[in-house]
């Protein structure tokens, strides 16, 4: 049965997180995009190879797609069946980004991101991340209604997108009985 989602929001807002916890629950394919855009010391894909590996994912039968990715969204949107949207604020986005900041320091290591790409301080992503409601959430509301038969599903918090998968997941235990 073919199955393919998408996550998007704003950096540092849980999509990742969330995303590997919705693999495991359903056993899907999982693509972090940063992985595919962003090669080892922060070094960025060429933009044609970043897209041509992305249309090959999304011909794919089922999948979950990680990331925002704006240059690109409308290629997986083209294909998705649904998507789940974080309209996290931006407050709970830049404590996001310090807590991966701190985590960095304390080596956790991140499955979401290519290996050699170390979470330091960076004034323009911290900008970017502060912005992203004001700017990028018009555009990507905008850019969904080209997409009526693609199901948005939104979470306004970490806990409502927690709520969520914890029902999910009682979902796929009742039907394996």
């Amino acid at each position: 049965m073919k199955t393919r989602l998408l996550v998007i929001g704003c950096s540092c807002a849980g999509k990742s997180t969330f995303s590997l916890r919705l693999a495991k629950i359903t056993g899907l394919p999982l693509t972090h995009l940063d992985r595919l855009y962003w090669k080892s010391g922060w070094i960025e894909e060429d933009k044609q190879i970043f897209k041509a590996k992305q249309k090959n994912i999304v011909m794919q039968e089922s999948w979950i797609i990680d990331g925002n990715f704006r240059s690109t969204m409308e290629m997986r949107l083209e294909h998705a069946q649904i998507v789940y949207r974080f309209k996290i604020g931006t407050i709970a986005c830049l404590q996001g980004y310090a807590k991966r900041l701190i985590q960095s320091k304390l080596k956790v290591k991140r499955t979401d991101i290519t290996e050699g790409c170390e979470q330091r301080f960076d004034w323009d992503f911290l900008k970017f991340i502060a912005g992203f409601s004001r700017k990028q959430e018009k555009q990507t509301d905008q850019t969904l209604k080209k997409y009526p038969n693609v199901k948005v599903i939104t979470f306004h918090s970490r806990k409502q997108a927690d709520l969520y998968l914890d029902r999910l997941e009682d979902y796929f235990k009742i039907k394996s009985l």
